[in-house]
């Protein structure tokens, strides 16, 4: 898996999320092809102080996004 940051603040606060906690978030991604699926490939950012998974479907490889609040 790889992790591309492009918000340094953002990718703090992941990494500050319990590892356990942030596969559970990483494997609960909506895929409008697939439904619930895992998130790869993601970059991490962060808007109004929400982190912001965005990447590829596991699946399909559509584009996701998780929003993490």
């Amino acid at each position: 898996m790889t992790i591309k940051p492009t918000d340094q603040l953002a990718k703090k606060r992941w990494e500050a999320i319990p590892g356990d906690v942030r596969k559970k978030l990483e494997d609960n991604v909506f895929c409008s092809s697939c439904g619930v699926t895992t998130i790869v490939n993601y970059e991490v950012d962060s808007t109004d102080f929400m982190i912001i998974l965005k990447g590829s479907c596991k699946t399909c490889n559509g584009q996701v996004a998780r929003v993490i609040d």
